[in-house]
């Protein structure tokens, strides 16, 4: 066998070797379904799912870095007993909503939400609410479609800075890492206080929608969005967070003034939701009645 020969069959057998790798690390752990009636429209990239539980006012619900609606399970269920409809976006790549273009922006995440409501007949939300990445997109749309959103809930909001190099390192392996044990500890370590990781959240990570977000973050400057427009918002914001610390998420709602409520909540680490489900919908809920309160006074 001539020697071009043999180095011809090595790269295939390297190519092949590297595209098995990728599969394994770019493989969907897939999420519990979520809450609520699915639903399939087209978005700006192609197929957009979202799940719409409940009737009313419409609160849109955005999850973390690549992670599915079905985190909001919980929530969905109180806002939609307490009379909201929600409609919980699947991120693109995520459980059937297309991954779209190579070179996303965040304005392209908020794009989607434009596209849901529309479906809806919805003008104008509640409320968008945006968990880690997702408060992120939250305030994107708030920018870019100040009229079709009312107020913004924040939860585990970071003020612009990266997370730790230990943190971040964690982060990756929750997302891409092989090995069950060494998962569970980089889960446990990056978003939660000090409590057992659920079920939940060793399911629920797409690589491909990580890969995807990252791009999209990095496309325009942080302080394009992180004002959020001119927007009310809620920041609910966890005590124990390690990826987004609790002095930055203040910081952020110092810098941000009076239209900004802040909330901290004890007990609970980045992921939040699994933590404290009810004290985050009781919050939520205050916050969103608060204007219905005011508008009922004085009582007849």
């Amino acid at each position: 066998m001539s020697l071009i020969k043999r180095i011809a069959i090595g790269l295939a057998g390297l190519v092949t070797l590297l595209a098995a790798i990728s599969l394994v690390l770019l493989h969907d752990r897939p999420a519990e379904p979520v809450t609520g009636e699915r639903l399939l429209i087209t978005g700006p990239a192609g197929d957009l799912v979202y799940h719409r539980l409940g009737s009313g006012e419409a609160v849109v619900l955005l999850p973390s870095f690549a992670r599915s609606a079905a985190d909001f399970n919980a929530l969905a269920r109180a806002l939609a007993e307490a009379g909201y409809r929600t409609l919980a976006l699947q991120p693109r790549g995520i459980e059937g909503s297309a991954l779209g273009g190579l070179d996303p922006s965040l304005r392209d995440y908020a794009a989607d939400i434009v596209a849901m409501l529309k479906a809806e007949g919805v003008d104008r939300a509640k409320a968008v609410v945006g968990h880690a990445y997702g408060n992120r997109v939250a305030r994107v749309f708030a920018v870019h479609f100040p009229d079709r959103v009312q107020k913004l809930v924040l939860l585990a909001a970071g003020g612009g800075k990266p997370p730790p190099p230990e943190i971040n390192a964690a982060i990756r392996k929750a997302i891409f890492g092989l090995s069950s044990e060494g998962r569970e500890k980089a889960i446990a370590l990056a978003f939660f206080a000090d409590s057992a990781v659920p079920p939940s959240w060793m399911r629920g990570w797409y690589p491909l929608a990580a890969l995807h977000q990252a791009r999209a973050t990095a496309a325009q400057p942080y302080s394009s969005w992180s004002h959020g427009g001119n927007t009310p918002m809620l920041i609910i914001q966890p005590a124990e967070d390690k990826p987004a610390p609790a002095a930055d998420a203040q910081a952020l709602a110092a810098r941000l003034g009076a239209r900004v409520e802040f909330h901290l909540l004890p007990g609970a680490g980045h992921a939040l939701l699994p933590e404290q489900p009810e004290a985050v919908a009781t919050r939520i809920l205050s916050y969103l009645r608060a204007e219905e309160s005011a508008q009922q006074w004085p009582p007849r």
